[in-house]
């Protein structure tokens, strides 16, 4: 009851009884950490927030092997299932401009299989491989099925257009068929080229 009155008052920090074994143990002060907590002031918890993330692992301090299952232990799965994209990081601190960032906003894919969308009858040692790598690399989703969603179609040969434009009318939303220099050609601009001028 005394525990809960303190706790209740807001005005003075409560440590577990371990903390005094941990300092005992190593003969000497232990400072203060989140995991050594049952309750904290409102100048440590802001204190806190400056050295330790949310689950208590500190930015500046090394931990050992035990005290990382903790801070997994502390890791409430359904809140840290708050996925957050990559483009929305970019976005809010201004770097979606970066060229590491400029085909974030594609799913793309590559024409680089025998039978289309079929990852078994993959061609090996073409230069869409090296493609795929760029547009990774660069921000961009790549898939290995022709799928709903796909924005561009990268081709290295125009041998099999007719039947990626038969297969486009079954897609609610249309891709674009765009030659594969549109991905050479940006990254050494080091900006997005306008696909129009590498459709085809």
């Amino acid at each position: 009851m005394r525990v809960k009155n303190l706790i209740s008052s807001n005005q003075h920090d409560v440590v577990w009884a371990f903390w005094l074994v941990e300092c005992l143990n190593q003969k000497k002060v232990v400072p203060w950490q989140p995991r050594h907590m049952i309750h904290m002031s409102p100048s440590t918890r802001e204190h806190f927030a400056k050295e330790y993330d949310c689950y208590g692992d500190g930015y500046f301090v090394d931990i050992d092997e035990q005290q990382l299952q903790e801070v997994f232990g502390r890791i409430d799965s359904k809140r840290a299932v708050t996925a957050v994209s990559a483009a929305q990081v970019e976005e809010r601190y201004g770097w979606d401009d970066l060229p590491t960032s400029m085909f974030r906003p594609f799913m793309v894919y590559l024409d680089m299989f025998a039978d289309i969308g079929d990852p078994k009858s993959a061609i090996h040692a073409t230069c869409l491989d090296i493609r795929a790598l760029e547009v990774r690399y660069h921000g961009g989703t790549v898939v290995q099925a022709l799928q709903e969603g796909v924005s561009h179609v990268v081709v290295e040969e125009e041998s099999r257009l007719l039947d990626l434009r038969t297969l486009r009318r079954c897609f609610r939303r249309k891709f674009k068929i765009v030659r594969d220099s549109w991905v050479t050609d940006s990254i050494k601009a080091g900006f997005l080229m306008d696909d129009a001028d590498y459709l085809v």
